[in-house]
């Protein structure tokens, strides 16, 4: 064998003893793939709770449930749904935390999503109005209606018109809050990080849920309802700072749940008779 067909020779067996480092002579090296040690979880701030706090709650529920997750999931707050969507398209987090409804929603209008099967781990929130804590007749109005809007179905109806009954990919329809002349004004905020819940259109216009849902306090309180949009981490400096009287949505535990009831309450707030349930879902990217 000449010079040039030893080196040939040689290359070669070199080649095969490096074969479970390369993926071939000259390729690239295969590095053997790590497990995920953290999944990383976006989500709406707490308005009470704040990040770390959020974390050491979810540590204990998965305590208290039995149910451990196969990677720990580790919370990171976000301002506005928005924001939260730019970090998961952008693999800053790995999934999104939001509600059943709204992950149909967002999926839907989004074909690069899918939810997140977590099994065991089935929390649920109710949804209710926050206002200042000292504004108590104003509170037992809005429980009061709410009670009523509950016992006569309308707000079941509401419901089924707006969330339950959506057709996938649609945007539900604007409502018209009534005005009357010389009535008092309440102003609420509302952020559209909820949709079709608390949904804002891409015009800028409130629609459907939201609205209904306020439009008929309004009526039953004989109060102008005005609309103020807001990104969901400044709602509780409005509230505080009297911009706005209520917030549409702030979410509480359904009973017999070990997350603190408070956690989405701002300090001198309270919360009304809830007006919807919802399961908390994870969104991820398609894989």
């Amino acid at each position: 064998m000449n010079f040039k067909g030893k080196k040939i020779l040689g290359l070669m067996v070199s080649c095969v003893l490096a074969g479970s480092l390369l993926a071939g002579c000259g390729g690239e090296q295969q590095a053997a793939k790590e497990p995920q040690k953290t999944v990383r979880v976006g989500m709406i701030a707490n308005m009470n709770a704040n990040e770390k706090a959020y974390n050491e709650i979810m540590e204990k529920v998965e305590e208290e449930s039995g149910v451990k997750l196969s990677v720990p999931h580790v919370y990171t707050y976000y301002d506005s749904m928005n924001a939260m969507q730019m970090g998961l398209e952008s693999k800053s987090i790995d999934e999104m935390s939001t509600y059943k409804k709204v992950a149909e929603y967002i999926i839907a209008h989004k074909n690069n999503l899918a939810v997140v099967d977590h099994k065991g781990m089935k929390l649920k929130d109710n949804f209710c109005l926050a206002l200042r804590k000292d504004d108590t007749a104003l509170k037992e109005r809005l429980d009061n209606a709410l009670k009523e809007m509950k016992a006569d179905g309308t707000l079941d109806k509401i419901k089924e018109d707006f969330v339950t009954n959506l057709k996938p990919g649609t945007e539900p329809p604007a409502v018209a809050i009534p005005k009357t002349e010389g009535a008092d004004t309440l102003k609420v905020a509302v952020t559209g990080d909820m949709p079709p819940i608390d949904l804002i259109l891409a015009n800028g216009t409130p629609a459907g849920f939201n609205t209904a849902v306020l439009a008929e306090l309004g009526k039953r309180l004989g109060m102008n309802v005005e609309l103020v949009s807001l990104e969901s981490g400044a709602r509780a400096a409005a509230l505080t700072s009297k911009r706005v009287d209520v917030i549409f949505w702030a979410v509480s535990p359904v009973p017999g749940d070990s997350r603190p009831a408070d956690m989405d309450v701002p300090g001198g707030a309270a919360l009304t008779e809830p007006y919807y349930e919802d399961e908390i879902f994870h969104v991820a990217l398609k894989k």
